[in-house]
């Protein structure tokens, strides 16, 4: 299994499954954290776009997951950001939001490798995430539905 593989801190980075939650949602990050840290996953957080820019910046992340919805610099302006100048992260993103299908329409989600809408299962997201970090092609199975339309 792919968490088994997972190395340690000690060794080489970019051996090491490591994920950026960007979400501005205290709890949320909490859980994030203590979910991928004990799934074998290194985890940075940021609570909006402006931290998690500068994060990516320094770090290499295998997954990217990404709050739309935030104060300051919010998810859709860090994708801009992440387009212009860095694209090929993009495939790493998966973009996490509650927010209404309206506000979303403008989000080319074939863009990123994924889109979770909140509430989220929690099984999915680590599978989805687990995915991701292993480079699988994004392709129906893999992805969480979009569950605005039930």
């Amino acid at each position: 299994m792919f968490l088994a593989t997972v190395m340690s801190r000690s060794d080489a980075p970019a051996s090491e499954a490591s994920v950026l939650v960007v979400d501005d949602d205290q709890a949320l990050r909490g859980f994030f954290t203590t979910l991928f840290s004990k799934n074998g996953f290194s985890v940075d957080c940021a609570p909006d776009g402006r931290i998690a820019y500068d994060q990516l910046s320094h770090h290499n992340y295998s997954v990217i997951l990404l709050d739309l919805m935030m104060p300051g610099v919010n998810g859709f302006e860090l994708l801009e950001r992440i387009q212009r100048d860095s694209p090929a992260l993009l495939d790493r993103v998966i973009v996490m939001t509650g927010a209404s299908q309206r506000s979303i329409e403008k989000l080319d989600t074939s863009r990123v490798w994924g889109m979770i809408r909140k509430p989220f299962d929690i099984d999915q997201l680590l599978s989805t995430t687990i995915a991701c970090a292993e480079k699988r092609s994004r392709v129906p199975g893999d992805r969480v539905p979009d569950r605005s339309s039930h």
